[in-house]
């Protein structure tokens, strides 16, 4: 027999995004019941790298760089107003990142990425050899130049879902395990969600913040969204250097707080297929030892694999569907889930309450058919 309740609203997903999006809601008076397949931040919140860069990423640069810079504002805000009281500390600090260049095409072309980032009054510069080894001993010979950038911040992404998940609980909003299978659209307007087939939820308002999974539940439109894939890898490795993000060739290293180096990462298709793979570990480590020889033969403290939702243009899907009154998208941002999701929510919540519009540029509207 099947079970049944009701709640104000159901957000699908326990991500950054969705914990995001029910705090919000919550903020303002509408609690909700949080279905999340798996279990909170199981999934790309609980691994990201946690960063949250304004000067690099779809739309950038271009409409997308004031909206991401926003979003760190919105970040910085919330740790001061919140982290005090918070039962986790997701570590916000601010990082500084080096891009490095062993040929001269690639060295003009950092030049090129410092200027535009210096006219938007990103802290930007190319520096060469001598400061490039002053900030980083372990970094192999031969780099000419680097793209010194001051601009970036990170979290930690597990840590911060999970304080954000504590603030919904507070606040009365409940959190189930269970998978969406279906809404049901009755007059043009959601009236109910199934969950296994086997309960019920009553409810005019579904946000769907499900990331790649998105386009399995029947009765939401097909979202052109891919579940991309990468790794990281964390490496335990004395001392105190590779405290800038360093980055060659598409791939990174960085030490996190608790002293680890992360090491990553690739972005490949590979369907829903998130298993660690030796393929994905022997490609990031060829890749970051090519640049870093040192990190040859550390001990792996832990590797991670995430499928991250991006929508076929780059840019996240947020806004009402044509499909049914009171059905949202908040998904899509891929590897700028964790920058937007406190953006992704406050744009829900204005829509919902209030019938503001997100920025054009991230509605669904683009996509005709969804």
């Amino acid at each position: 027999m099947q079970s049944t309740q009701t709640t104000d609203a159901v957000v699908i997903g326990a991500g950054a995004v969705g914990c995001a999006v029910a705090l919000r809601l919550a903020q303002h008076g509408i609690i909700s019941h949080v279905i999340e397949r798996d279990h909170i931040a199981f999934n790309a919140s609980g691994y990201a790298w946690g960063g949250l860069s304004a000067h690099f990423g779809s739309g950038v640069p271009g409409p997308m760089t004031k909206i991401y810079r926003e979003a760190i504002d919105k970040h910085i805000q919330h740790y001061e107003q919140v982290s005090p009281e918070a039962s986790h500390d997701w570590q916000l600090q601010r990082i500084t990142s080096l891009s490095l260049a062993d040929d001269e095409t690639t060295a003009t072309a950092l030049a090129a990425d410092a200027e535009w980032m210096r006219s938007e009054d990103f802290d930007a510069e190319l520096i060469g050899p001598n400061e490039i080894y002053e900030l980083e001993s372990s970094i192999r010979p031969g780099m000419i130049a680097a793209s010194l950038i001051n601009s970036g911040w990170e979290l930690d992404s597990y840590t911060y879902t999970k304080a954000l998940a504590d603030e919904c609980e507070r606040l009365g909003v409940t959190f189930a395990s269970g998978t969406a299978t279906s809404v049901s659209i009755v007059d043009g307007k959601i009236n109910s969600i199934n969950l296994n087939d086997q309960a019920r939820i009553d409810t005019p308002l579904v946000v769907a913040a499900t990331g790649p999974w998105v386009s399995q539940i029947d009765g939401i439109p097909e979202l052109p969204i891919k579940p991309i894939k990468g790794e990281i890898i964390r490496l335990e490795r004395d001392g105190n250097d590779l405290q800038n993000r360093v980055g060659f060739s598409g791939f990174n290293v960085g030490r996190k707080p608790d002293g680890s180096v992360w090491a990553g990462t690739y972005e490949w298709d590979r369907g829903f297929n998130r298993n660690i793979t030796e393929e994905g570990r022997n490609h990031i480590m060829n890749g970051v030892t090519s640049y870093i020889p040192s990190l040859t033969g550390l001990k792996t403290i832990k590797t991670t694999a995430c499928l991250r939702p991006v929508a076929s243009d780059g840019i996240p899907i947020v806004g009402a569907s044509n499909a049914a009154d009171g059905l949202y998208y908040a998904n899509g941002a891929g590897k700028k889930g964790i920058l937007l999701s406190l953006s992704m929510a406050d744009w829900i919540v204005d829509l919902v309450l209030n019938d503001i519009k997100p920025p054009a540029i991230v509605s669904p509207a683009r996509f005709e058919n969804i």
